[in-house]
């Protein structure tokens, strides 16, 4: 679910995110997000060891998780 400070943190941010970039707008630990993007929860790619994702892809992860969340009809 996005919350209204992840929506303007997303908004500054560039096209292209580190994993403590987005650590901050998910509110956890870089390891955790590197985690996510290792099992497939989360797209992005490595860029030598690092991983990065891009802005459309954490939009689109992020407005998952407010549609499950979102009460049925």
């Amino acid at each position: 679910m996005i919350k209204p400070d992840e929506g303007a943190l997303l908004e500054t941010m560039s096209n292209v995110l580190k994993s403590r970039d987005l650590a901050v707008i998910l509110d956890m630990s870089p390891d955790a997000v590197n985690d996510l993007a290792r099992r497939g929860i989360i797209k992005g790619y490595k860029s030598g060891n690092q991983w990065r994702f891009r802005r459309k892809d954490v939009e689109k992860f992020l407005g998952k998780g407010q549609k499950k969340m979102a009460p049925p009809g």
